[in-house]
């Protein structure tokens, strides 16, 4: 009967810790509803978006409003709160990369005048996690925190060039025309991957916005790991292939004096 009574007590515990570990991951899913394009969601949109009943959603955005992580409008729409801002700056403060590449992507900005983009690898996307604006007026305009798809623009072909090819496999499953450029066919996409690796660069003609044209390079991490690709885009009216083919050597000496400075090489 003890023996009993004690699995039973097992079984609760382990039944609430579960529940507690789905209100965590359900607190950060409400979390990350919010994007750059959306920062503001009515209690309906979060529901929608969470795939749950508004009172169980209520419940935990109301929390989240309580703990400061979110805050809530008098017209009842939702937006972040001011604790992650806090906590953003700190993350930015203490992440490497971002410290160490700036002063690299804007000496490269200054020489080329065009924009500069550090992109790094997250799942099944590609994450803005650094960028320096053009310096002329028609630009390609991009914010840090931007996602966008491996399958369609340079740095995402650079990053799937090196990638595990079940990944490669996934993306290439998604791809869909989003330019006339945009490449969609496996045999062609594959082709273009093997390119990457031999000439160590990624080109994009518009194949993620239509008339913008862009370069990518990738930072090879220990064991030859690609996770972070540096990209200089813009107008494709000004990136001929004359221009192209003087971007490219200053791009790749960026990233090599990148890779030193970080001891990935």
């Amino acid at each position: 009967m003890q023996g009993h009574t004690t699995d039973e007590k097992t079984t609760v515990t382990g039944t609430g810790e579960e529940k507690s570990v789905r209100s965590v991951e359900r607190a950060f899913s409400i979390l990350m509803c919010f994007t750059l394009d959306e920062d503001e969601l009515t209690l309906m949109d979060i529901a929608r978006k969470m795939h749950l009943p508004t009172t169980t959603v209520s419940r935990m955005v109301n929390t989240l409003v309580g703990l400061g992580f979110l805050e809530k409008s008098p017209g009842k729409t939702y937006s972040l709160g001011a604790n992650l801002y806090y906590l953003g700056a700190v993350a930015r403060n203490h992440f490497k990369l971002q410290k160490i590449v700036y002063p690299y992507m804007k000496q490269v900005r200054d020489t080329t005048k065009e924009a500069v983009s550090l992109y790094v690898l997250d799942g099944d996307a590609r994450v803005c996690y650094e960028h320096v604006e053009s310096l002329l007026s028609m630009r390609c305009v991009v914010r840090v925190g931007d996602r966008f798809p491996l399958w369609a623009g340079a740095s995402g072909k650079c990053l799937l060039a090196y990638a595990d090819p079940e990944l490669v496999d996934r993306e290439l499953a998604k791809a869909k025309p989003i330019t006339p450029t945009t490449i969609i066919s496996r045999e062609a996409f594959l082709a273009d991957l093997e390119t990457i690796r031999k000439k160590g660069h990624a080109i994009s003609y518009g194949e993620r916005e239509e008339g913008i044209t862009s370069i990518a390079v990738p930072v090879f991490h220990p064991k030859n790991k690609v996770t972070t690709v540096f990209s200089v885009a813009g107008p494709s009216v000004r990136f001929t292939d004359e221009i192209i083919e003087e971007l490219l050597p200053v791009v790749k000496a960026m990233t090599e004096e990148i890779s030193r400075s970080l001891s990935y090489r």
